[in-house]
């Protein structure tokens, strides 16, 4: 080898260290770069999260608030039916007791017809006998209703 060949052996050496060393920091330069891009999607990203969690954390509340809404809803529901559900029972009731006294009246309405005759009779001046054949009612009613009969006469 000629004396010539290594000083070129040495430039061209020291021309590809330099051209490696500027590829290197050119790719060293992108990479920080993409790094750098990175590092804010990252804390963009952290940002979100954590904006996130605070939705995340008033849901909670505000379900738990729903929930707690509606526990107490359904229990005063439930206790208002209960209470409508024992006034229906006592108007049922009411109207049964009602029912049989309607029943109990138009069965008495039949005899309060021969009592108001017997009284009409005797307004009449009838005697006991016509009252009986006249109202079919039994001898010491009739009496019983003439006596009264007088007595409000005289008052």
């Amino acid at each position: 080898m000629s004396l010539l060949a290594i000083p070129i052996i040495a430039i061209l050496a020291l021309f590809l260290v330099l051209l490696m060393s500027t590829i290197f920091f050119i790719r060293l330069k992108q990479h920080k770069e993409k790094l750098a891009l990175l590092d804010a999607q990252v804390q963009s990203t952290l940002l979100l999260i954590n904006e996130l969690q605070l939705v995340n954390d008033k849901a909670q509340q505000q379900v738990a608030l729903i929930k707690a809404n509606y526990e107490q809803e359904t229990f005063e529901n439930n206790q208002v039916s209960k209470q409508l559900e024992l006034r229906i029972k006592n108007l049922t009731n009411q109207v049964v007791e009602q029912e049989q006294r309607l029943l109990q009246w138009q069965e008495n309405q039949g005899q309060d017809k021969f009592y108001n005759r017997a009284f009409k009779l005797a307004a009449k001046g009838a005697d006991v006998d016509e009252i009986i054949n006249e109202c079919e009612l039994p001898r010491a009613e009739v009496e019983m209703l003439l006596s009264v009969y007088q007595q409000r006469k005289r008052s």
